[in-house]
Parts: C-alpha cells; sequence; structure tokens
C-alpha cells in the first residue's frame, strides 16, 4: 500500500466488532477511548486505552492512555492509492457477482469460528493481501500509459515501473497495445523482470508496413510492480501501451 506517513491505530482486526463496554465507556474530553478505539484529536494525536500488562516498564493491571502522533492525508484520492481503490471495488464485485451462495457460507462459518468479524470482511481482507485469485478489470483509462517517447528504443532491456497502475499484489499484468512502422518485424517484447533466459517473454510486432496493429500481451510481475520490455531501435511511427488489468 502507498506510505502517507507514520499512522498508528489500537489493535483490531479489520472488521472487528465494537469493544468490549468496559473499554468503550472510557473517555477523555467526552471522546471514547479503548483497546480497539481510534480517535484523533484536534488531527494531530490519536489516544486509546491499554492495559499495563505485558509492556515493558508498566505495572500489570494498571490501565495507560497512550498518546502518539497522527498523520492526515490531505486527500485519498491520489495517484498512489487509485490501484488499490480499483482492486477493492473489482473484490466488491467478486462477493457479490462471482462467489456463489455455498463460496460466502465457508467465509461466513470461518470468520465466526475464527475472527471478530463477517465472512464477507474475511474475504475482503484476503483479496487486499492478494490471497484471492483474481482478475481486475483497470476499466476505461482516458489515455494510453505510455508513448514511443517514454520508451528506450535501443534494442535491449529496460525497467517498466507500473506502481502508479497496478498494485503491489498483482502477479500478472494484461497489456495492450497499438503500433506502426514503415517496415515488418519491427518488435517489443516483454517479460517479468529478473528472468534473463531468451525463452518466457510475450510481445508485439508489426507486420505489414504503415499498417496500425492492435495486439496485447500477458507478463508476470513481481510486488516491485515493474516489469521489463525491450524495442527495437527502429523510428516508429506509433508505440502505445495501456494496462487493461491485472491477476492476483
Amino acid at each position: 500500500m502507498p506510505k502517507f506517513g507514520q499512522v498508528h491505530f489500537g489493535n483490531v482486526y479489520f472488521g472487528e466488532s465494537e469493544p468490549p463496554t468496559e473499554n468503550w465507556k472510557r473517555s477523555l474530553a467526552n471522546i471514547p477511548l479503548g483497546i480497539r478505539v481510534r480517535r484523533s484529536i484536534g488531527k494531530s494525536v490519536t489516544f486509546r486505552i491499554r492495559r499495563g500488562n505485558g509492556y515493558a516498564g508498566t505495572v500489570a493491571g494498571v490501565a495507560y492512555q497512550d498518546k502518539y502522533k497522527y498523520f492526515v492525508p490531505s486527500s485519498i484520492n491520489n495517484p498512489e492509492s487509485t490501484p488499490y481503490r480499483t482492486h477493492w471495488a473489482a473484490a466488491v464485485d467478486y462477493w457479490k457477482n462471482i462467489l456463489t451462495d455455498d463460496q460466502k457460507q465457508v467465509y461466513n462459518k470461518k470468520a465466526v469460528k475464527g475472527f471478530r468479524m463477517s465472512g464477507y470482511n474475511l474475504f475482503m481482507r484476503a483479496a487486499m493481501k492478494g490471497e484471492i485469485a483474481m482478475y481486475t478489470d483497470r476499466g476505461d483509462p482516458a489515455s494510453y500509459d505510455f508513448d514511443k517517447d517514454d520508451l528506450t528504443k535501443d534494442a535491449a532491456w529496460h525497467d517498466l515501473d507500473l506502481s502508479t497502475i497496478v498494485p503491489s499484489i498483482a502477479r500478472a499484468v494484461f497489456i495492450i497495445g497499438h503500433l506502426e512502422g514503415n517496415a515488418v518485424d519491427w518488435e517489443i517484447r516483454f517479460r517479468k523482470k529478473g528472468n534473463t533466459n531468451d525463452v518466457v517473454h510475450s510481445g508485439m510486432e508489426t507486420i505489414r508496413a504503415n499498417v496500425e496493429r492492435h495486439r496485447s500481451s500477458i507478463v508476470a510481475i513481481g510486488s516491485d510492480q515493474t516489469i521489463q520490455y525491450k524495442v527495437d531501435n527502429e523510428a516508429w511511427t506509433t508505440l502505445d501501451l495501456a494496462i487493461k488489468g491485472w491477476w492476483t
């Protein structure tokens, strides 16, 4: 996930229910506190109540109030978080429209048995951690992600950073390309970063002079969100690339 700064939260699983009554009743300036309750005060600090047991320098049975630095992002609508919002929406759709009732029931039973959350929340947590094998359609981007001027055309392998497009949990990306040149067999190739053998790769090439071609490739990607490409050193007329989606 993108890092906005140091943010401290209470001890809680995603989707956990309200904290016990004895902790809920604790308050500071009419602001409820608790082991699992997070509240900002003046948008600058977060307080919570925790027991002293098990913490260095504390007395067993004594309740301590912790004060943490608190960071508020100016906006969550930023390029770094866009891939994760897209993946969240895809996971919601997967739960609603792809999972069967029996599959949902498996999550519901597991959540009740081992976690204090709903089956839906348990599934969403797994999906956002990349534990659910699913395809995420990116949607309808307004423009290509890369064009010929963004790419190094020297017939050598180079990194292509996709960190603002796909989340770190992506394991393969679906690339579409529009290409044109004034000769045949001009090529762009793709491979997973770290591969060195010229066997497992994909690519696109011109097959007729001065005719635009529309092609696609699937490329494995690691948690560094980077793949590699190699473009022939030619005077390309068109070489546009866009990420259509990804798999986890």
